[in-house]
């Protein structure tokens, strides 16, 4: 049996909303008739504000997303090598995130094909043309101005003031085929034209991959120096404006072959990353303002591969993918916590593809007929959350950067101005096959409501609640289901309650409870106040 206590009286500190951004390659898509439908869904779901970050929003080409590219055309030249600019594409995309109350993090990329230095032959997305240096960066310089100044025009500078602008993106990889000087050239001159369009824009980077893998780390540590130290490629002053550091990481990295080796996302991977970062930027006392992304943050890589092409992408469509997060979510809280500038978001890399079978296993929030997958129960379950953290604690809890880091029986609880008590328990291991059930013992001490009586709800994510994978498989896992059969599988992937709503009063402002919950499950206790009844 796992024994967790929460003590009400107890606060550990504001609850910082860090799952609050989703991302995307497929920026066209933003803007399709599935897509507008699924950020209105996802509008009346996910916290406000919630970010949303895209790859290509300066890339050229037809205008229509695939699978991991996506463009807009927002600068070409004339025949005379004169900039021409059309915001066409990109105001429908913007358009769209304000009207559904989201908030755009911009990334600055990739280069234009006009723009770019290198033959426009190589100007592919599997040639990575678009990844080059500008062959000019004055032009550079003047289209991030027009790009910022339009959208002040069109949305307002109180609006914009509040979006995240991002210069590139992993330019430690193959994303960058420039030098590291040149990307701090990149930068700055980015910056010079974004702030000279709007001197209160929230600017930075590098989003770097993986820092306690490949260069990742040393690429961040460089380039936050050149930021703090290093001579200004613009004005030759001593360092660059920068507001936010963002950085990378994914927990699993398999071969995508249909008969590949079973594996798993790990947890302690992606925990060990964030800690290098966090020592990183630790070392720039100068940087202590500056907010912190993991502005792609994700169980393991490649969103355009599923189950047809390696079986372990099964665990994005399971209850596994959901249980994962909410884990990943409280083990950075309690990471920050150690550190003077802690993790401020997290981006999930996860949207929607055209073009796939149901349950393909991408990794993303839909599969097709927009029926929701369980993943989207957990966004839901974290908006109920309140904007207080007060203490719980696990004997069953683990650290992921342990040596004995295997099962993780934990959980996350807050309060709120009502007085209303939230607890997100779950049981997790990293291994997504295995099976089996744990009783969980929770004690509550200190209710705010003493020994008033109060009402008791539980939502959950497992096999066989909020979870519209199952119901798929076991209507035969149909590629064509009829409008009854989507209706039946839509049936069960929202939030369900496990059982009645309960009534209890406590003795001495404590409550006991027991219940069992399966592995890869996750369970959200609401204790609402209610008014005293002699019926209970």
């Amino acid at each position: 049996m796992a024994t967790i206590k929460v003590d009400c009286s107890k606060r550990v500190s504001e609850l910082k909303r860090i799952w609050a951004s989703i991302g995307f390659d497929e920026i066209n898509w933003a803007y399709t008739p599935r897509g507008k439908e699924i950020l209105k869904i996802l509008g009346g779901i996910i916290e406000r504000p919630s970010y949303i970050r895209n790859h290509n929003a300066l890339t050229s080409g037809n205008g229509l997303s695939y699978p991991a590219w996506g463009s807009t055309n927002v600068y070409s030249e004339d025949q005379n090598d004169n900039p021409v600019y059309d915001f066409t594409i990109l105001d429908q995309v913007y358009d769209v995130y304000i009207a559904n109350g989201f908030k755009p993090l911009i990334e600055l990329d990739f280069m234009p094909k006009d723009l770019v230095r290198e033959s426009e032959e190589h100007y592919v997305v599997y040639e990575h043309g678009w990844a080059y240096p500008p062959k000019d960066y004055k032009k550079w310089e003047e289209l991030i101005y027009q790009v910022v100044k339009h959208c002040v025009e069109r949305y307002g500078r109180y609006e914009v003031e509040s979006w995240y602008w991002e210069i590139w993106n992993e330019p430690d990889i193959s994303y960058w085929k420039g030098t590291f000087e040149e990307f701090c050239m990149l930068y700055d001159y980015g910056v010079a034209g974004a702030t000279r369009a709007l001197p209160t824009i929230k600017i930075g980077g590098p989003a770097v991959t993986s820092p306690d893998r490949g260069n990742g780390g040393k690429f961040l540590d460089d380039f936050l120096n050149h930021c703090v130290n290093g001579k200004n490629y613009v004005d030759g002053r001593k360092g660059t404006k920068i507001d936010f550091i963002s950085f990378h990481t994914k927990g699993g990295f398999y071969i995508n072959y249909i008969k590949g080796a079973r594996n798993t996302p790990s947890m302690k991977i992606m925990m060990q990353d964030i800690k290098r970062g966090l020592d990183i930027i630790a070392k720039y006392p100068q940087l202590c303002n500056c907010k912190v992304f993991v502005d792609e943050c994700d169980p393991d890589v490649g969103t355009i591969y599923g189950v047809y092409d390696n079986p372990n992408f099964i665990n994005r469509n399971t209850e596994y993918y959901p249980t994962f997060l909410c884990c990943m979510v409280k083990k950075i809280l309690d990471l920050s916590r150690n550190h003077q500038r802690g993790v401020d978001l997290i981006t999930t890399w996860a949207f929607y593809f055209e073009g796939k079978r149901h349950f393909e296993g991408n990794r993303t929030l839909f599969t097709n007929d927009n029926i929701e997958k369980p993943i989207v129960n957990a966004f839901r379950m974290f908006s109920k959350m309140g904007d207080a953290q007060i203490f719980l604690e696990s004997d069953k809890a683990n650290n992921p950067l342990s040596e004995t880091w295997e099962y993780d029986i934990d959980g996350l609880a807050t309060i709120k101005a009502d007085n209303s008590i939230q607890i997100m328990i779950w049981n997790h291991h990293d291994e997504w096959w295995r099976e089996g059930i744990q009783e969980i013992n929770i004690e509550v001490l200190n209710l705010p409501f003493g020994d008033n009586p109060f009402a008791l709800k539980e939502y959950r994510i497992d096999k066989e609640h909020s979870n519209s994978y199952t119901e798929w498989v076991r209507q035969g896992m149909p590629q064509d289901p009829s409008p009854s059969q989507v209706a039946r599988i839509k049936e069960k992937q929202g939030s369900e309650l496990v059982g009645p709503v309960r009534k209890y009063l406590p003795k001495n402002g404590k409550f006991n409870f027991r219940f069992n919950l399966p592995l890869h499950g996750v369970s959200l206790f609401e204790l609402e106040p209610i008014g005293y009844s002699n019926d209970i």
